[in-house]
C-alpha cells in the first residue's frame, strides 16, 4: 500500500496567484449556483442544421486566458454542496489541505503484466508474415478485437470493438449495519488504461438500492503498456430529482475530480471512492490529461432515460440483450458497427485471412494501416474527409468518436483556442458511420455557472504536478436534447462510404472555464463516445 498522504512529506496546498483562488473555510454546505435560461435552438427547414445560441453569461466579460483565472472563477469553499432544498450532498469535497485525498483511503497498488491489446495485436500481425501462416495468430487477433476470453491477460473480455454495452451494467449492492439499517453500498468496476484508450467492464451503474445513502465505487484499474496516467474520475451530480417537474430530467448541480492519483505502467491500483447519495448520481467521467482526447471513458446512471428509453435499452435495442451469448448474436452485433471504423477494418481483414487460411501482402498492409489509425482518434480515418466549412469534424463510428480540428492538431492533444470571450460561433460537422442512431450533446464545465480549483501539486508523488488538479465546476447543458444524426443504411462488409450527416452551429455568449472548453459526446451511447477540446 502506498502511504501517499504522509510518506512523501507535506504536499503543497495553495491557490496560486495565477489561478487567483481564495480559500473560504467554515461555511455551511455550498448553495446551488444560479441556473441560466435554456439556449435558443432552431432547426433548418431541410433538417440538416441545428443552430444553438446560448443566453448571455452572468459573469462580467473577461478573457480567462488573457486575465486568469477569469471572472467565472469562484472562491474555494471546503464544504459539501447542497441540493435545491438545502440538503447536504455527502462526499462532494474531494480535497482539503488537511486531507489531500479526501474521498478515498490509500489505494492498494500491486505489480501486473502490462501487456496490452495493442502489444498483442502487433505481435499477431508480425506472425502473419511468416510461412507457413500462423492460423492461431489470426484467431488471437480476432479474439482481442472481439473481447473473447484470453487466459493470462488483464484485458481479457474487454473488446476493441464496442458492441458489448448491454452486458456492461452493474447494480450497487447495499450494505447494512448490525441493526439491519442500510448504511451504504458498493459496486466494482474494472478498467484498463493503455495508449490512447480506457476500456471498462462497466458502462452503466444502477444506484436504485442506495438512493438516500452514500455509497462506494471500488475501482480496479490496470495500467498497461503506455497507460501511465493520473487517475481522475470526475463525477457529475444532479439536483434532487423531486425538484424537477414530472417528466422532466433532473437539473444540473455540481461536478468535480474525485481524486488525482498517479499510476505507472504494469500496476494494478484499487481505489474505494466515496460517492454522494445515489439519487443525485448522473455519471462518472474518467479522463487522462496526457492524451485527452481521446483517453476517456464514462459510466452512466442506468436509471437515466431519454424519451422514455433507458440508456441500457439504447444499447440492447442496437446490439441485442446478450451480444456475446452466442456466435450468431455476436456477429449480428458486430455488423451494426460501420466498416469505416479502423477497428472494424482490422476485424474484416482478419475474417478474410481466416477464411483464406493465409494473410496476403495487401491484408498485412491493410491491418497495419487500420491499426495505426485506431491509435489516433484525433485524426479522421481513411474514407472520411475533414469538412472545410466547419471548425471541426466528428465521426461517430464503433460506438466512439474520431475527430479532427481544421488546421490545428498539436501532438497528442487537440486544441481549439478560438473561443476565449463571449460571442464566438463555431460550426461542427457530425458524421455517423455506424448502422444505428447517434446523437450529439455539448456540456459546459463551469463557464456559465462558475468553477473552483482546489490546488494540489501531485508532482512529489510522480503525478502531473500543478497542471491538472482537483477542481469543482457547476455544469450546464449548452446543446441538446439531443441533436439527431441521420442513420446510414446497412451496407454489408467492405469500406462503405455511406454516412449520415448533421451540422451544428453554436454561438457561445459566455466565457469558457480554464479547465475545459468543449465537452461533447453521444448521450445515446456514452461510454467511450467522447471528444473533448481544451
Amino acid at each position: 500500500m502506498i502511504k501517499q498522504k504522509f510518506r512523501y512529506g507535506r504536499l503543497l496546498f495553495a491557490i496560486t496567484a495565477s489561478l487567483g483562488g481564495i480559500a473560504v473555510a467554515n461555511a455551511a454546505c455550498v448553495p446551488v449556483k444560479p441556473r441560466p435560461p435554456a439556449p435558443a435552438v432552431t432547426i433548418s427547414p431541410d433538417g440538416k442544421t441545428t443552430t444553438v445560441i446560448t443566453p448571455e453569461g452572468a459573469f462580467p466579460p473577461q478573457d480567462p486566458f488573457l486575465h486568469p483565472p477569469g471572472s467565472n472563477h469562484l472562491p474555494t469553499i471546503y464544504e459539501n454542496y447542497c441540493d435545491g432544498n438545502g440538503v447536504e450532498i455527502l462526499n462532494t469535497v474531494p480535497s482539503t489541505p488537511e486531507h489531500p485525498y479526501n474521498l478515498h483511503p490509500d489505494p492498494v497498488v500491486s505489480e501486473i503484466d502490462k501487456a496490452s491489446p495493442s502489444d498483442d495485436l502487433i505481435t499477431a500481425f508480425k506472425q502473419l508474415t511468416k510461412k507457413p501462416v500462423d492460423k492461431a495468430a489470426i484467431q488471437r487477433a480476432i479474439d482481442i478485437l472481439e473481447g473473447n476470453p484470453i487466459p493470462g491477460r488483464n484485458y481479457s473480455g474487454l473488446p476493441v470493438l464496442h458492441y458489448k454495452g448491454p452486458e456492461k451494467v452493474k447494480v450497487v449492492t447495499p450494505t447494512f449495519d448490525s441493526n439491519g439499517i442500510k448504511t451504504g453500498g458498493i459496486v466494482d468496476i474494472h478498467q484498463i488504461w493503455y495508449g490512447d484508450h480506457i476500456e471498462s467492464d462497466t458502462a452503466f451503474v444502477d444506484p436504485s438500492a442506495v438512493l438516500d445513502v452514500p455509497w462506494t465505487i471500488r475501482y480496479t484499474v490496470d495500467t498497461l503498456n503506455q497507460g501511465h496516467e493520473d487517475f481522475a474520475p470526475m463525477v457529475m451530480y444532479f439536483d434532487d430529482p423531486a425538484l424537477s417537474p414530472p417528466g422532466s430530467p433532473p437539473m444540473p448541480n455540481v461536478m468535480f475530480d474525485q481524486t488525482f492519483f498517479p499510476m505507472n505502467d504494469g500496476t494494478r491500483t484499487v481505489y474505494e471512492i466515496a460517492m454522494g447519495q445515489g439519487k443525485y448520481y448522473n455519471l462518472s467521467y474518467h479522463w487522462g490529461w496526457r492524451k485527452h482526447p481521446p483517453r476517456v471513458q464514462v459510466t452512466e446512471n442506468a436509471r437515466k432515460k431519454i424519451g422514455g428509453v433507458s440508456l441500457p435499452e439504447f444499447e440492447s435495442n442496437v446490439f441485442g440483450p446478450h451480444p456475446s451469448a452466442s456466435e450468431a448474436e455476436k456477429l449480428a452485433a458486430i455488423a451494426k458497427i460501420g466498416d469505416l471504423a479502423p477497428e472494424k477494418r482490422m476485424w474484416n481483414t482478419l475474417q478474410v485471412a481466416k477464411a483464406n487460411g493465409r494473410a496476403s501482402v495487401s491484408d498485412i498492409v491493410a491491418l497495419n494501416r487500420a491499426f495505426d489509425q485506431w491509435q489516433n482518434r484525433n485524426k479522421l480515418p481513411d474514407g472520411v474527409k475533414l469538412d472545410p466549412d466547419s471548425d471541426w469534424t466528428l465521426f461517430f463510428v464503433n460506438n466512439t468518436i474520431y475527430g479532427e480540428i481544421k488546421g490545428n492538431t498539436i501532438g497528442g492533444h487537440t486544441e481549439y483556442d478560438g473561443w476565449t470571450t463571449r460571442g464566438k460561433t463555431v460550426k461542427i460537422k457530425l458524421l455517423n458511420g455506424d448502422h444505428f442512431d447517434h446523437a450529439y450533446f455539448n456540456i459546459d464545465f463551469g463557464g456559465r455557472r462558475g468553477w473552483e480549483n482546489t490546488f494540489q501539486s501531485t508532482k512529489a508523488i510522480g503525478g502531473a504536478g500543478q497542471w491538472f488538479t482537483f477542481g469543482r465546476a457547476n455544469w450546464w447543458v449548452n446543446a441538446g436534447f439531443p441533436v439527431m444524426i441521420i442513420t446510414p443504411p446497412a451496407t454489408g462488409t467492405g469500406a462503405s462510404t455511406v454516412v449520415g450527416e448533421h451540422n451544428v452551429v453554436l454561438t457561445m455568449n459566455f466565457e469558457p472555464s480554464r479547465r475545459i472548453r468543449w465537452y461533447q459526446f453521444d448521450p445515446f451511447h456514452h461510454d467511450t463516445a467522447v471528444w473533448s477540446i481544451h
